[in-house]
């Protein structure tokens, strides 16, 4: 008699082993999923400098980058009715759920897309579980990571 097949126990062998391989590598890419939503946070933070520096240029006026809490903004004001008007929002908390603290809390930048702060600022990025990762935003607005 022919039989083909698997029987119970090799079956059950097959998911212990698979089970086993799993438990083992979860924690590894929880690790790493952590860390990138930090990584990304601090893009975030990169990317919203140099949207900054580029909007002053562009809108040929003062842009100021906001970090209030959690919040990162874009704010400029406009040069007819000098309404403030906010370019760009993020919220890294609801984005990449971490949390940021900086030494300032006010990057200006001028027409020309030049800092105007007198020291550099820090600005970090803290996730639950010990990840966390700096910024360094320098004087005249280049980054430092």
């Amino acid at each position: 008699m022919d039989r083909r097949g698997f029987t119970l126990i090799e079956l059950l062998i097959v998911v212990v082993i698979i089970g086993t391989l799993a438990a083992f590598g979860f924690p590894r890419v929880r690790r790493g999923l952590e860390a990138s939503r930090v990584s990304g946070a601090r893009i975030a933070i990169t990317t919203m400098n140099a949207k900054a520096k580029a909007l002053a240029v562009q809108r040929s006026r003062t842009v100021w980058l906001v970090m209030n809490g959690n919040d990162v903004l874009l704010v400029t004001r406009h040069p007819v009715t000098g309404v403030l008007d906010t370019a760009d929002r993020r919220n890294l908390y609801d984005a990449y759920g971490v949390t940021l603290t900086s030494t300032l809390d006010t990057l200006t930048y001028d027409p020309r897309g030049l800092g105007l702060q007198n020291s550099s600022t820090s600005v970090t990025v803290t996730r639950p579980g010990g990840f966390t990762s700096t910024v360094v935003i320098m004087p005249l607005g280049g980054v430092q990571q």
